[in-house]
């Protein structure tokens, strides 16, 4: 019987040696007191090394400890535990285990050791993270695919639903796709669809989703959207169109393939990702059917907007070299005694076809299209000369006239170089020159904004800080940036003579101002009554339709 006992524990402890799977034995308190060759040739600790430690000279410091609080709260309590952990090797390879454990009992069934048996299955994991990856993702161009897509519509949806805000769907069909696949061969077709996606991803945000739906079909999926962004919306298709515009060389070889692109909007044109995509594709479709090369959007009346839009850049692009600008000037006041300081100047755009264009409807298309830029050079230079003709006039040689500048023209364009050029071309005096800046433009970009602003403070032009108030209103700005003059938005001057509150707001401005050492403008006064408010709390000028409206430049030559 002893012999039999010993042959069947020697077959044992040949299949514990012999076992594919690692083995260890510990005692109580979790301390190794054997592992098998197995466990060595994984773990890469030899049975030394291993001999007295924790298991925890293996876990990898990624699993949740609650996984590990759980594991001893069952084998303390006589139970098996199995589970999936992500373990480290001594030579800090990362590797997944499938692991058992279980409590060894004594006669009396008290628990004296615990045995482990652990498996690796990293093979598997990473074929499992494949298989998912590829339902998930497009092989060719690794943009989510189809079902990828539509989760992520629907996910969308939820959050626009709680935030209140839209979602853009735009469906974007290749044309003429089909005939390169045909002439130059799939080989180069597919090189051009994996530039296709580049250019796609290239133009979006990275909280949007750009998807290949199939074919030469691909999706983009647009958040974060607020009621007024149907100008970005335009403005990203006619982008998407432009980077398409240019050819796709693949393998040598030039194809021109441009886009059509249908464009759907949550809530207005459906609250369901299946009919939103299906509302996109009608868009597609009817984009392709009219002129390819165009974007659709399937609201007929949103649709009417955006042909408009591009109709108004169309015109605006060939605006300056048909000289359609004008510059009118608002006069600037000084509060106590009414005599004329200076004027801002303000553009204005006639177009035969469109008429006169509203600045609030043009300078939008003009910020997000960057034609603003040279607009604003423009304007430089136009005023430059206007200030430089009053003084040659003897008419008030101390007049200075305030452009205002754009945010665009602070990130993209060189203003420094523009506003030096303007003052040398007309032999303005630097102090002549105001620019209005707003505190958005600030905010969006504090750095770049602080060294340019620094760099024009140098040349000695006036800076003034607009629509104080309106925006988030850092004080700080106010600290940090070279500012002479802070100008009071228009929307605290309209109740100033109703409302006690913007009376106090008005007056904290102007008290604050004057301690920094900055002037005060009060802009958009229409009323005496505000005016002599005004003057009381001691805004030091003034201007607004009760002074004058912006008039041509010859009229505001009369008035002085």
């Amino acid at each position: 019987g002893r012999r039999k006992a010993e042959h069947e524990l020697r077959v044992l402890s040949m299949a514990v040696e012999q076992s594919p799977a690692s083995v260890v034995i510990t005692d109580v308190d979790g301390c190794i007191g054997y592992v098998n060759p197995q466990f060595v040739k994984i773990s890469g600790y030899t049975l030394a090394e291993a001999k007295g430690k924790k298991m925890n000279i293996i876990k990898s410091g990624y699993m949740s400890e609650k996984i590990y609080e759980e594991l001893w709260r069952t084998i303390l309590s006589g139970q098996e535990w199995r589970g999936e952990v992500y373990n480290k090797k001594k030579n800090g390879e990362l590797f997944w285990e499938n692991i058992s454990i279980s409590p060894i009992k004594d006669r009396d069934g008290v628990i004296t050791h615990f045995v482990g048996v652990q498996e690796d299955i990293t093979t598997r994991k990473e074929y499992e993270r494949r298989l998912i990856h590829e339902a998930h993702f497009d092989g060719l161009t690794e943009l989510p695919n189809r079902l990828l897509a539509l989760d992520r519509l629907s996910q969308a949806l939820v959050r626009a639903r709680r935030k209140k805000q839209m979602v853009a769907v735009m469906y974007i069909d290749l044309d003429r796709f089909k005939m390169v696949n045909d002439t130059l061969g799939h080989p180069v077709g597919d090189k051009l669809l994996v530039e296709a996606a580049r250019r796609l991803t290239s133009s979006v945000r990275e909280s949007d989703t750009v998807a290949r739906l199939g074919g030469d079909e691909f999706l983009i999926i647009l958040q974060d959207f607020q009621g007024e962004s149907q100008r970005q919306i335009v403005a990203l298709a006619q982008e998407i169109l432009g980077l398409f515009s240019n050819p796709f060389t693949c393998e040598g070889k030039e194809a021109f393939v441009t886009a059509s692109i249908g464009i759907t909007i949550y809530p207005d044109d459906g609250d369901d990702a299946t009919v939103l995509l299906r509302n996109a594709d009608a868009a597609m479709y009817k984009a392709k059917g009219e002129e390819r090369n165009a974007f659709r959007f399937f609201t007929p009346g949103m649709n009417q907007e955006a042909i408009e839009r591009m109709e108004m850049e169309y015109h605006l692009r060939h605006a300056l070299e048909k000289k359609e600008f004008s510059l009118h000037d608002q006069p600037l006041v000084e509060a106590k005694s009414k005599k004329i300081i200076g004027a801002e100047a303000l553009l204005r755009w006639n177009n035969p076809r469109l008429g006169s264009v509203p600045p609030d409807r043009f300078i939008p298309v003009a910020e997000d299209t960057g034609i603003i830029i040279p607009i604003t050079d423009w304007i430089l230079e136009e005023a430059c000369r206007e200030a430089k003709g009053w003084q040659e006039a003897g008419e008030a040689p101390s007049l200075r006239i305030a452009v205002n500048i754009s945010s665009r023209h602070f990130v993209a364009g060189d203003l420094v170089r523009a506003v030096s050029g303007a003052l040398k071309e007309n032999k303005l005096s630097p102090e002549a020159l105001e620019l209005e800046i707003t505190e958005r433009l600030l905010i969006e970009n504090p750095g770049k904004a602080l060294s340019v602003l620094y760099e024009l403070s140098r040349i000695g032009v006036r800076l003034s800080l607009d629509d104080f108030g309106t925006g988030y209103s850092a004080l700080s700005y106010l600290k940090e940036f070279p500012f002479q003059t802070l100008k009071i938005d228009r929307a605290f001057i309209r109740g100033i003579t109703i409302e006690k509150k913007d009376v106090a707001l008005v007056r904290a401005m102007i008290a604050m101002s004057h301690g920094m050492g900055l002037k005060v403008v009060g802009e958009g006064v229409e009323t005496e009554p505000q005016l002599e408010l005004l003057r009381s709390l001691g805004c030091d000028w003034i201007q607004g339709y009760y002074i004058s409206k912006p008039v041509p430049s010859e009229q505001f030559r009369r008035f002085l």
